[in-house]
């Protein structure tokens, strides 16, 4: 699973981030909440505090759009465990090809955040230099935002593309469910975690 370049072209956007934002977790900044919650995933990621950076990642979000109306029929302990494993498997895959990412990316732009209820989406153009050549990018972020105010990252959505989430609902996770169910997802993520490292926060060079 999350092998699709859809999916990977999803996460390089993410990577994005890490060019308007130089500060790790936990640093107050004069940025934009938006702005902070972006930066802290991606420098997370950057820095190789992957462990970290998922809790910038809305899981209990994430399920039901990864899973659709399958979401509600799992039981509470199935649905923390998928959100735990996809976790694991993102990192794992995704964060390594993100940190190869950060040498194409040049300048990054944001457009002004649209509130509604406890969602926020961002809208941002970032810039590659590929070759001689420099390629926009335009993206859409979704965030959700919790009643204290924290902005957790649920998914993201290269304009005129299907969302990273949903290309990973429809080429991966739905032809599973239609298989097995919950049962031989949850089979399929575990066999699959077990070939992967374990996520972990890797020191910090001095």
């Amino acid at each position: 699973m999350l092998t699709r370049r859809r999916i990977l072209a999803g996460l390089v956007a993410l990577t994005a981030l890490a060019v308007a934002a130089p500060t790790l977790a936990g640093r107050r900044d004069s940025k934009p909440a938006h702005e902070q919650a972006l930066g802290q995933l991606i420098n997370n990621v950057r820095y190789g505090q992957d462990n970290t950076a998922l809790t910038f990642l809305d899981g209990p979000l994430q399920g039901p759009v990864l899973l659709g109306d399958a979401w509600g029929k799992g039981t509470a302990e199935q649905q923390a465990e998928f959100i735990k494993l996809f976790h694991h498997l993102f990192a794992a895959v995704a964060f390594p090809k993100m940190r190869d990412s950060f040498q194409h990316l040049t300048t990054v732009t944001y457009d002004a955040p649209k509130a509604a209820g406890d969602r926020v989406e961002v809208g941002s153009v970032l810039h590659i230099q590929a070759g001689p050549k420099e390629q926009e990018l335009k993206l859409v972020y979704s965030l959700s935002k919790a009643a204290d105010g924290a902005l957790k990252v649920v998914d993201v959505t290269i304009v005129g593309e299907a969302s990273m989430l949903a290309s990973i609902r429809d080429d991966q996770i739905t032809p599973i469910m239609a298989e097995g169910g919950w049962p031989k997802l949850l089979e399929l993520l575990r066999a699959r975690a077990k070939d992967l490292p374990a996520i972990v926060d890797q020191p910090l060079k001095k």
